[in-house]
């Protein structure tokens, strides 16, 4: 019995070993013709090129075909020059500037003193002119008066005559008032001389609070005894002035019959702008 199981089980493994190694001849073929089958029937994928720095209007790479594919070519990476970076200086700071501290001198500057203007010089002309003007003026007045005191005098004197002639008791009346108007006359006559020789400076000509009197003696033939201050204006131009108006006037006149036998004494006074008695 054993045998006969036997038997039939040798026959199975030499059918099945068999198949066995059929089947890895099989898979041994196929192994090595199955590439080639392979690469003949896939496609071969397109081949593009790519380079590293491309341009905007660069037109699309080509597809290659593909049974010839074209070979790659690898280009060289363009290395770009190092652009020069612009340094920025930074902008000064346009504010206004620290104002430097004032030094303090040890020796202090001594404060200038202005001038003062320098007072413009008077015309001495002009001065002239005016002053002549004025004294023109004051001698016409005084002839004037001068006439008008001879008339009057002369009437009066004419008159006295008559009255003397008439009335001789009256005689001593008369003889005073015929003497206080010779006197009267005489005194122009002095003022007058006096006042030709007087030239008062110019610096005085605006002092009008100034007075001087001058008292004078006259002896009968008109020559001047003496002369002196009866009241001094405290300036000393002013007052050498007047003194010296009188000292070139003189001599006077000589004294009239009715002021005989002298000697006469007058007091003449002296103003800025006039001389009186």
């Amino acid at each position: 019995m054993s045998k006969e199981i036997a038997g039939p089980v040798k026959e199975n493994w030499k059918y099945a070993f068999t198949g066995a190694v059929g089947i890895h001849l099989v898979l041994a073929l196929l192994a090595m013709v199955a590439p080639n089958l392979w690469e003949r029937s896939r496609p071969m994928p397109p081949v593009y090129t790519v380079k590293l720095f491309e341009t905007l209007d660069q037109p699309a790479p080509k597809r290659a075909e593909p049974k010839r594919p074209a070979p790659t070519v690898k280009t060289k990476p363009k290395i770009k020059k190092a652009e020069k970076k612009e340094v920025k200086v930074a902008p000064k700071p346009t504010g206004s500037k620290p104002k430097p501290k004032k030094t303090v001198s040890l020796h202090p500057k001594e404060p200038k003193i202005a001038k003062r203007p320098e007072p413009r010089p008077v015309d001495t002309k002009y001065t002239e002119k005016l002053l002549n003007k004025r004294l023109k003026n004051i001698k016409e007045k005084v002839q004037e008066k001068e006439l008008e005191a001879r008339l009057s005098a002369l009437k009066s004197s004419v008159e006295d005559r008559k009255k003397e002639s008439a009335i001789p008791a009256a005689g001593t009346a008369a003889e005073s008032g015929g003497q206080n108007e010779a006197l009267r006359l005489y005194c122009i006559d002095v003022w007058a001389k006096v006042r030709n020789q007087w030239v008062l400076p110019e610096q005085l000509l605006d002092k009008t609070g100034l007075t001087s009197i001058v008292i004078v003696r006259i002896a009968q033939d008109g020559t001047v005894l003496k002369a002196e201050y009866e009241h001094k204006s405290g300036h000393a131009l002013f007052d050498r002035s007047a003194m010296g108006a009188v000292q070139r006037a003189a001599p006077f006149p000589p004294l009239p019959r009715a002021l005989r036998p002298g000697p006469l004494e007058i007091g003449i006074r002296f103003k800025p702008g006039e001389v009186g008695l």
